[in-house]
């Protein structure tokens, strides 16, 4: 009997290639060779910076204008409905499930 296991851990080896190749990983707004559609101005609540250097870097924004001015301001993340959030500085409750969602946001699952 022929094991198919070798072929289908090849094409979903790919598929997840390919995926990762056509964009699929997290990249942040303005990288060189972005094609993105920039901005004209800052989004209500965030500010205007100098440089990308200047951007918030837990849980916030970071974008280029079209006139080559950066903006940033803060994105709070929430956990997702039906878990919870960990205090901040606490560990997982003993006994519990938890994941993280941002630099500074773990939830508690169900």
């Amino acid at each position: 009997m022929k094991t198919l296991a070798a072929p289908i851990c090849s094409l979903v080896g790919s598929v997840l290639l390919l995926g990762c190749a056509a964009g699929g990983g997290a990249t942040r707004s303005g990288s060189p060779g972005d094609d993105a559609v920039r901005a004209e101005v800052c989004k209500a609540g965030d500010e205007a910076i100098a440089d990308r250097g200047a951007c918030l870097l837990d849980d916030a924004a970071c974008y280029q204008l079209v006139t080559g001015g950066w903006c940033t301001g803060p994105r709070g993340n929430a956990c997702p409905t039906g878990s919870t959030a960990v205090p901040a500085g606490l560990a997982c409750p003993a006994g519990e499930v938890c994941f993280q969602m941002g630099e500074s946001l773990t939830c508690v699952a169900g």
